[in-house]
């Protein structure tokens, strides 16, 4: 009876946080995929299959680049890890699509930054979900998406310029 008791009383607790939104995930801006990313590239899904990584991931996608906007474009084909364990992340290839991928190094294979917040689905030649200033989705050309990339990749590879540190005023020698 107490232990019945106990459960009951306790549920009020336990219930919300089981129900917790799916948005778990923390946003990130344009500018913090872009300085966060080894490769950034459009590309096509090749081939999908099943993996088990670490306990981490377990889809390895095959991607082909198309266009490599940054890292190295020597690369044929990039192998991916997807599907992470981590709680809310959603981050799913699919055979035949075309998309703008952020990519970071696993070992010697790539995961996607920011989980399924890296990825932007292209769809004839317009980029689905991108984010504006503002970080709220929209869709957008894929040439402007590629416009708006390089600036953040030239913004991140300058540092930005400080005034040089102003000396005090000296003052002349006083004259007799």
């Amino acid at each position: 009876m107490r232990k019945l008791l106990l459960i009951i009383s306790l549920s009020p607790l336990v219930l919300p946080a089981l129900a917790q939104s799916r948005n778990c995930l923390r946003l990130m801006t344009v500018d913090e995929l872009v300085r966060n990313s080894i490769l950034i590239a459009r590309v096509k899904v090749v081939k999908v299959g099943k993996a088990k990584y670490k306990g981490e991931f377990s889809q390895m996608a095959v991607l082909r680049p198309l266009d490599v906007i940054e890292g190295d474009f020597t690369l044929n084909e990039l192998n991916v890890l997807a599907r992470a364990s981590v709680r809310c992340a959603e981050d799913n290839y699919n055979k035949e699509d075309e998309m703008v991928v952020f990519l970071e190094n696993q070992d010697s294979l790539f995961h996607t930054v920011n989980y399924q917040y890296g990825q932007f689905q292209i769809v004839g030649d317009m980029v689905k979900g991108w984010r504006d200033k503002t970080n709220k989705p929209v869709d957008k050309p894929y040439a402007e998406v590629r416009q708006e990339i390089l600036v953040y990749i030239s913004a991140a590879h300058s540092p930005p310029v400080e005034p040089a540190p102003q000396k005090p005023p000296v003052k002349p020698p006083e004259q007799p």
